[in-house]
């Protein structure tokens, strides 16, 4: 049987990973002593799967969930929770909330696809349900819930590139948010000049920041930290305000942010916008500037390369626009 523990230091501190953010302090900086701690752990956990084993083989549908939200999402972002839940709960309405958890299968997800979309549910948010119900089905297998993940596979979508802004489009965007809120126009700098999420650049602390090195620390999804380099630009609007301590921009709900993006994209004329598209769009000129693939992976924080390889493609499609400019004339 798989144990999925890992041990890993943290500012010299020993901690135990178990699974999907679940950290447990060892409260030791000594390595001998932290790697005999995480043997007997180890020991201990494994004992407590076997107790369980049974219990979880007979675990459906409806009580997966529950076990799911109530014993894994500690940590996790409560709306993401709600979808998790959501994105379940849909599930038993097509295939049942008695079935077995190891009776599950490739075709009913395949069912749950298909009624999803004849209720009229778009694309995009049928995907959005079932990378939820791929993570829960991830766990199980981690837990010995299952034996096997059903195969899951995503509606095709129209356009499934992201939406990169021009620099037109930036300079006017930016230059309205200077006007409107020059702590917004800082927000929107940052995540423009270091491709940060929007939850990245909200809980950036001045401590995780470095003007003299030019480079800051961000904690990214399952808390996995990466440094950034600062450019001039931002060195230079950062400056005035430095603080040993603190937010660095001003706490607010990362939703917040949002909408003040959208009413400042729409006043700009810019449709289709997301503050996301920021991060899109660091991405995207990043491969454009000449910075190699897997640098921009490191930067972006992205666990996977061919996450990153979407950007060369978007970049491949604005060259091909702008290669239908030329003329003879």
């Amino acid at each position: 049987m798989k144990i999925y523990m890992r041990l890993y230091r943290r500012k010299g501190w020993f901690y135990v990973n178990y699974y999907r953010g679940k950290d447990q302090s060892l409260c030791t900086k000594d390595e001998a002593l932290a790697k005999e701690l995480f043997r007997a752990l180890k020991a201990d956990y494994l004992r407590g799967k076997l107790l369980h084993l049974e219990k979880f083989k007979r675990y459906t549908l409806k009580e997966f969930r529950n076990h799911y939200i109530e014993n894994s999402r500690s940590g996790i972002a409560t709306k993401t929770v709600r979808q998790d839940n959501l994105s379940l709960r849909l599930l038993e309405d097509v295939i049942g909330s008695s079935i077995q958890m190891r009776a599950i299968t490739a075709a009913q997800i395949e069912e749950f696809k298909k009624a999803c979309l004849a209720r009229g549910v778009k694309p995009t948010s049928v995907n959005s349900y079932l990378r939820h119900i791929k993570s829960a089905f991830s766990y199980a297998l981690d837990e010995g819930i299952i034996e096997k993940k059903p195969k899951i596979k995503m509606v095709p979508v129209g356009n499934p590139l992201p939406r990169v802004l021009s620099p037109e489009e930036i300079n006017t965007l930016l230059a309205k948010a200077k006007e409107m809120d020059i702590e917004l126009w800082r927000y929107f700098m940052f995540c423009l000049w270091t491709g940060a999420r929007r939850s990245e650049a909200l809980s950036l602390q001045w401590q995780d920041i470095s003007l003299r090195n030019r480079q800051c620390k961000l904690t990214g999804k399952g808390n996995r930290e990466r440094m950034v380099s600062l450019l001039p630009p931002l060195v230079e609007i950062l400056t005035p305000i430095q603080r040993d301590i603190g937010p660095v921009f001003p706490p607010q709900h990362a939703d917040t942010y949002t909408h003040k993006f959208k009413k400042i994209a729409v006043l700009c004329g810019i449709k289709r916008n997301h503050l996301h598209d920021l991060r899109h769009t660091a991405a995207t000129f990043m491969l454009k500037s000449g910075i190699p693939l897997p640098v921009v992976q490191r930067i972006m924080g992205h666990s996977q390369i061919s996450t990153t390889q979407i950007y060369a493609k978007v970049l491949d499609e604005m060259m091909q626009s702008e290669m239908s400019k030329l003329k003879f004339e």
